[in-house]
C-alpha cells in the first residue's frame, strides 16, 4: 500500500532505504542537493533505524506498510498524549460517583470526559484528512510524542527535582533525535505551558532551569547533526523567501506586543477565575493561529506553507472542543452522538485519506517517470525532478537528483537558483545554461494535461526550442529531455 500522491512519506522511505542498505550515513546523501548534503542534515538517527529495524522482524511488508503501522500507532499514542496532557491542566474535580457503564451512558464532564472527548476530537478532528494527505509523515510521527513533553515540562515546573530533569530532558532529546524540525512547536509548546502553569513567584528560577535543560539537550543532539547543521539551518530561505534570521526578527517586532496586548485584555475582560486547561488553550491557539495568518498575509497562494501548523491547530481545536462540551453539561445519554460523528468521520476518512491510497504504483507518474529514469541514465548522472517526483524518486531508485525531500536541510547555494530559473524563468538559454553549469544529464518537465500534482513550470513550451535538448519521452503530458553534450 502507498500514500497519496501528494505526502511527504516517500522522502522518508528514501532516507531509510539508504541506511537500510548500508550507506554511509556519516557523509553526505548522495542522491539529493548534487550530492553535498550530510545525511544526518536530512533526518533523525531513530525513525531510519526504527524502520530498519521492524522491517527485518517484518520481511514480508514493504518499508511502506510498516511507515503506515507506525504512523498508525503514533497517532492513536498521540491521542493518550492529548488525554494525559488535558488532565494534568484540567481543575475539573473528577466525578467518581458512577461506574464505568455510567460514564459511557451519563458523561458529566469533569476532568476524565474532558479529557476524553478533546482526545476523541484530536483523533478524529476535522483536520485529519488534509494531515494525513499533505503532512510530512515524520511530522505526524514526532508531534504524538509533544503532549507527553508537555506533560513532563508541566511536572518540571511544578515539582522540580533530578528525577523530572531526567526524564524531561530524555524527552527532548528523543524527540529533537527523530525530528529537528519540531524545534518551533516545542519551543512554543514549553513557553505556552510556562505562561499557563508558573506564576510570578519563582518564575525567574524556573525559567533559568528551563533554558539550561534546553541547553544540554541541544548539544546533545548536536553530537548527531553536528554544529555546521544550525548554521546551515539559519541561513536558509525556507520561510516565505526569507530565512530564519529574517522571521525571528519580523516575529520579534510583532508577536509579543500582539501577544500580551490580545491576551491581557480578554483575560482580564472575560476570565474571572483562573483555569490552567482553559488558559492553556488559549496561549496555543492564539499563538498558532497568529502565526498561520502572518505566513498568509505573507504569501496567500502558498497555501503549504501558511497550513503548515495544522497538526498544532488540531489538538488546539481538540482541547477547546473538550472544553466547549464541558462548559455545556453536555449528558450523553446513549452512544448517539458519538456513533454519529465517528459514522461522519469515517466517511470522510474513507474518502479522502484511505481512498487516496493506492495499491498499484506502477502507473502513477511518479513511478512511471522514475522508471524511465532508471533506463536511461548510468552511475553518476543527475536529473532535475520537480514537484511530487521529486519526493517519490528516490524511495525506488537510486539515481542522483538536484533536487530532494528536505529543502531547509541542503548546503548548495546554487540548486536553488537553477531550479527556480528552470521553472520559473522565461528565458530558455539561461535554463540550459545552468542544466549545464550543474551538470545535469535530463530534465523532467510536466505540462498542463500531466497527471502531476504540482504544475511548477510556468513556461514549459521553451525547451522545445533549445538544439542542445533532445525529447526522449513524451507521454500524459510528461517529457523527459536528454542534455546533449
Amino acid at each position: 500500500m502507498y500514500p497519496a500522491q501528494t505526502s511527504l512519506i516517500p522522502i522518508q522511505i528514501a532516507l531509510a532505504r539508504f541506511f537500510e542498505q548500508g550507506g554511509d550515513i556519516f557523509g553526505n546523501y548522495p542522491y539529493w542537493y548534487l550530492g553535498t548534503t550530510p545525511y544526518r542534515y536530512l533526518t533523525g538517527p531513530i525513525l531510519p533505524t526504527a524502520l530498519t529495524a521492524l522491517h527485518k522482524i517484518l520481511p514480508t511488508l514493504s518499508l511502506f506498510d510498516i511507515f503506515f503501522l507506525l504512523l498508525a500507532s503514533c497517532f492513536i499514542l498521540g491521542a493518550f498524549g492529548v488525554y494525559l496532557l488535558v488532565k494534568e491542566l484540567s481543575t475539573s474535580p473528577v466525578n467518581t460517583s458512577v461506574n464505568t457503564s455510567e460514564v459511557l451512558y451519563r458523561m458529566h464532564l469533569g476532568t476524565t470526559g474532558t479529557a476524553t472527548f478533546s482526545a476523541l476530537f484530536y483523533l478524529f478532528g476535522p483536520l485529519v484528512p488534509l494531515l494525513f494527505r499533505f503532512s510530512n509523515g515524520l511530522s505526524l510521527i514526532s508531534f504524538s510524542v509533544l503532549p507527553f513533553i508537555l506533560l513532563l515540562y508541566i511536572r518540571f515546573l511544578k515539582n522540580y527535582s533530578r528525577r523530572e530533569a531526567t526524564f524531561l530532558g530524555a524527552g527532548i532529546t528523543f524527540l529533537l533525535l527523530l525530528n529537528i524540525s519540531i524545534i518551533p512547536t516545542l519551543f512554543i509548546g514549553m513557553a505556552t505551558v510556562f505562561l499557563t502553569v508558573t506564576g510570578w513567584k519563582q518564575a525567574e528560577e524556573k525559567l533559568k532551569r528551563s533554558l539550561l535543560l534546553i541547553a544540554y539537550c541541544l548539544l546533545l543532539v548536536t553530537l548527531w547533526y553536528t554544529p555546521g547543521f544550525w548554521l546551515a539551518r539559519l541561513g536558509v530561505p525556507s520561510l516565505a523567501g526569507r530565512n530564519l534570521i529574517q522571521v525571528l526578527f519580523d516575529l520579534g517586532k510583532l508577536l509579543p506586543t500582539a501577544l500580551a496586548i490580545t491576551a491581557a485584555f480578554i483575560s482580564v475582560k472575560l476570565f474571572k477565575k483562573r483555569d490552567l486547561l482553559r488558559d492553556f488553550c488559549f496561549y496555543w491557539l492564539f499563538i498558532f493561529g497568529f502565526l498561520t495568518l502572518m505566513r498568509f498575509i505573507s504569501d496567500p497562494d502558498f497555501w503549504l506553507d501558511w497550513s503548515s501548523y495544522n497538526l498544532e491547530l488540531q489538538m488546539g481545536l481538540a482541547i477547546a472542543m473538550g472544553l466547549i462540551v464541558k462548559s455545556l453539561k453536555l449528558k450523553v445519554q446513549s452512544f448517539g452522538i458519538l456513533t454519529l460523528y465517528t459514522l461522519l468521520f469515517a466517511l470522510i476518512t474513507n474518502t479522502y485519506v484511505v481512498g487516496t491510497l493506492k495499491k498499484d504504483i506502477s502507473q502513477t507518474v511518479e513511478y512511471r517517470i522514475g522508471e524511465k529514469l532508471a533506463e536511461v541514465t548510468s552511475p553518476g548522472e543527475k536529473v532535475l525532478l520537480s514537484g511530487t517526483t521529486a519526493f517519490w524518486l528516490n524511495a525506488f531508485f537510486d539515481i542522483s537528483q538536484v533536487r530532494g525531500g528536505v529543502d531547509q536541510a541542503s548546503v548548495d547555494p546554487n540548486w536553488r537558483k537553477a531550479v527556480w530559473e528552470i521553472r520559473e524563468g522565461k528565458n530558455a538559454e539561461d535554463a540550459e545554461r545552468w542544466l549545464r553549469t550543474l551538470n545535469v544529464s535530463y530534465l523532467v518537465v510536466h505540462t498542463k494535461d500531466s497527471k502531476e500534482y504540482y504544475h511548477d513550470f510556468i513556461y514549459p513550451e521553451k525547451f522545445e526550442k533549445v538544439i542542445g535538448l533532445e525529447k526522449i519521452y513524451d507521454e500524459r503530458g510528461d517529457h523527459v529531455y536528454q542534455i546533449l553534450p
